[in-house]
């Protein structure tokens, strides 16, 4: 699974004006960033690849939403709620479980700009 077929299943449930991948390449008031953050190891079943079922990548969810505090939040939620407790296909492949790695957005205050911002990360179990 790569992070754009994750930003691909997330631009069709999240109404955002700009996606961006790995790097947020242009100064805007409101978007979505993606990031690859390290995960844990990947594991193998006992008798080899062909055994194991399932694999994981952990990635992080930038939201940096406009100068109105509860507004920001707010969309911060959304993104969350998108994916706890709840289970989804991407590409073709069953998400098992989408692992929060906290239990709610992490504020991060504003950028230079005023532009407040919040964290996402969430490790994805998913089918191989």
């Amino acid at each position: 699974m790569t992070l754009s077929e994750i930003m691909d299943w997330m631009m069709k449930h999240i109404d955002c004006p700009q996606w961006f991948l790995n790097a947020m390449t242009k100064q805007v008031d409101k978007c979505i960033v993606l990031y690859n953050i390290n995960g844990s190891a990947p594991r193998i079943a006992i008798g080899g690849l062909d055994n194991t079922s399932y694999t994981h990548k952990t990635i992080s969810i930038l939201v940096h939403w406009g100068k109105n505090p509860i507004e920001a939040e707010a969309k911060a939620q959304e993104v969350y709620d998108l994916m706890f407790g709840k289970q989804a296909t991407i590409n073709g492949k069953r998400v098992i479980m989408f692992d929060m790695r906290t239990s709610a957005p992490i504020s991060v205050g504003t950028d230079s700009e005023g532009i407040y911002e919040f964290v996402i990360e969430v490790n994805i179990l998913h089918e191989r």
